[in-house]
């Protein structure tokens, strides 16, 4: 019998999206890619140094942030694009990035 699912689900992302062959210098594209997905409604953001982590209620709107980063880019004029995104759909708990922190720090 399957599990009962939480009324209030929350989808987490993580991505991390970059142009290839762009030089050394990143932070005028990934400023970019982070702007375009800030504009994205319902969808929480929080930078790190090496990816951004997302949280939403729906997994469209993790799908249409890292659509919208990748078109940014492409604006940009870059000729390759490389993505790498994991989501955590959890169905059981209300989990937020927050949530997930704390329970590693909280782990020692």
């Amino acid at each position: 019998m399957p599990k009962a699912t939480h009324p209030k689900s929350r989808v987490i992302g993580d991505v991390s999206i970059y142009p290839i062959g762009a030089g050394t210098s990143l932070s005028d594209y990934v400023r970019a890619a982070s702007h375009a997905m800030a504009g994205v409604r319902g969808l929480r953001l929080v930078p790190g140094p090496m990816s951004t982590a997302m949280e939403a209620d729906r997994i469209e709107t993790i799908f249409l942030a890292v659509k919208r980063a990748h078109a940014a880019l492409l604006r940009m004029g870059v000729q390759r694009v490389a993505v790498q995104l994991r989501i955590d759909h959890r169905l059981d708990k209300l989990e937020t990035i927050e949530y997930k922190v704390r329970r590693i720090q909280n782990a020692r």
